[in-house]
């Protein structure tokens, strides 16, 4: 029985990391425009030919909705999964009696991670329907309330309803830019991975139906990198935690600039975001990376031929997984931490030369619903569960902030450097005698150089250094940290 759910542990791990991998490779070959200086048309307009019907567009985002969750289900019930069982019985008793509670619930990658890209499929169903961004956010808690009562015959977990509603919009609106991107693409092949990105975009052109938006042209930088990775790990306190991180690895990333950061003039939300993504894995361990903005609306105060700068407000998805696949879940060997936060963002870029030039970002938002795993060991628990029902996981959930800076420093022939540097701070709310109180501190930071092997090729190395310090009022402090060095080969467009 360990073994069967082993093996399906396994293959929903594999099936999420394919899906991260996956969503932005097809961006590597979309129409790009290299100019300095991009218009973006108000995609939000719709044309006269494209007349809007209000039940229509209600109609078929509901049913992307609808669809979305039962093929879920059906997934779930495929494996065997407690929370695919549904029956008639489970839907009536969610709906007139939904049984609230606070979870520790599955393992972080599915509930940080995994429920983020379920709330986009509800998020982004509005969107290609014709239901602008402001919208379109109601549609992410109408799909997670449907999920938690009437297609999981468990219980309603709080905290899974608030992670899927949020996390939903903020990551959808980038894949929906993204979806527009492929859908745009002349190859067949592209428009077909677009159902990674966006599978509801893709059920709308089943339907035959315009997309109200256009794409094409709006990817301002895209680089993909591969390579080795070798992490060194402190648990102060559980040495054996980090025995499985001796070996090196292998390591690979993408990094999506859509639409220019530093000429913004806008009132139309992710008219230019960033989202980067990254995964490395010695088999025994993984890492994921996920940092993200996007601009609500921009200004760009500064326009000279020396200097250009945007200003705006802006939503933040981030997230850091490094775990160890021997103890999971149980927290000795982790370092989790996700951040949804809106704050204000300034980017800039300094002309030294004609051929060099120096990139900044600062942002500073206040951190509306993030999370991080502890250890669940007090006085009366056992330091060890079973992996599978994961008795010691818990979960922190709370508010807070951060401060995420950045400095680039590029020339033709030397090539770049790039500094990296994210603080966060989370108070952890209140919620039941299973869930600790307390303060959570997580620093990532990056240093990297690369250089150019050529307009498209180009090697470097990066470093990176995740540090986790946890105060809790019910269990012990935590202080862990990671550095990892990664030597790879860079491919851009």
């Amino acid at each position: 029985m360990k073994s069967r759910k082993l093996i399906i542990r396994f293959l929903e791990s594999a099936a999420i990391f394919i899906l991260l991998f996956f969503i932005f490779i097809p961006a590597s070959i979309f129409p790009q425009d290299t100019k300095e200086v991009q218009e973006f048309a108000d995609n939000s307009i719709l044309s006269s030919a494209q007349e809007r019907n209000i039940f229509a567009d209600l109609g078929y985002s509901v049913l992307g909705v609808t669809v979305s969750n039962v093929f879920l289900n059906y997934m779930n019930r495929l494996s065997d999964h407690p929370y695919g069982q549904t029956t008639w019985e489970t839907i009536w008793e969610g709906l007139i009696n939904p049984r609230f509670k606070w979870e520790s619930g599955d393992r972080f990658i599915v509930n940080q991670l995994g429920h983020p890209y379920q709330g986009s499929t509800y998020f982004t169903s509005a969107r290609i329907s014709g239901f602008n961004f402001y919208e379109s956010i109601l549609f992410a808690p109408f799909g997670s309330y449907m999920w938690e009562t009437v297609m999981e015959p468990v219980s309603f977990s709080i905290n899974d309803f608030i992670t899927t509603a949020i996390g939903g919009v903020f990551l959808g609106e980038m894949l929906h830019k993204l979806f527009l991107e492929a859908n745009a693409s002349q190859y067949a092949a592209i428009r077909a991975g677009g159902f990674l990105i966006s599978p509801m975009g893709v059920l709308n052109n089943l339907y035959h139906r315009p997309n109200r938006e256009s794409g094409g042209g709006n990817i301002y930088r895209l680089s993909y990198r591969t390579g080795i990775d070798k992490t060194f790990a402190f648990f102060p306190g559980y040495k054996d935690a980090e025995k499985s991180w001796d070996y090196p690895g292998g390591y690979i990333d993408m990094n999506v600039v859509y639409g220019n950061p530093f000429i913004q003039e806008s009132k139309i939300p992710y008219n230019h975001f960033e989202l980067y993504a990254a995964v490395s894995s010695n088999i025994e361990v993984f890492q994921i990376a996920v940092i993200s903005d996007g601009y609500l609306f921009s200004y760009n105060p500064v326009n000279t031929e020396r200097s250009v700068a945007s200003t705006g407000l802006s939503l933040h998805f981030d997230y850091f997984d490094a775990s160890n696949n021997i103890i999971g879940n149980l927290g000795h060997g982790n370092i989790q931490f996700t951040s949804n936060a809106v704050g204000w963002t300034v980017k800039d870029k300094y002309f030294l030369s004609e051929k060099a030039h120096l990139e900044f970002q600062a942002h500073a938002a206040a951190l509306i619903w993030g999370n991080s795993m502890y250890n669940a060991v007090t006085k009366t628990d056992a330091p060890w569960g079973d992996y599978f029902t994961m008795e010691n996981t818990r979960l922190t959930f709370g508010v807070g902030e951060c401060v995420k800076l950045g400095f680039s420093f590029f020339h033709n022939s030397a090539g770049r450097l790039d500094f990296k540097a994210n603080g966060y701070h989370l108070m952890a709310i209140p919620v039941d005698q299973n869930h600790s109180t307390g303060n959570i501190i997580f620093i990532y930071s990056s240093l990297n150089y690369e250089f150019p092997l050529g307009t498209i090729l180009g090697i470097g190395f990066k470093t990176a250094f995740w540090g986790l310090l946890g105060m809790y009022d019910e269990a012990e402090t935590v202080r862990r940290g990671l550095l990892s060095n990664c030597l790879y080969l860079r491919f851009s467009i």
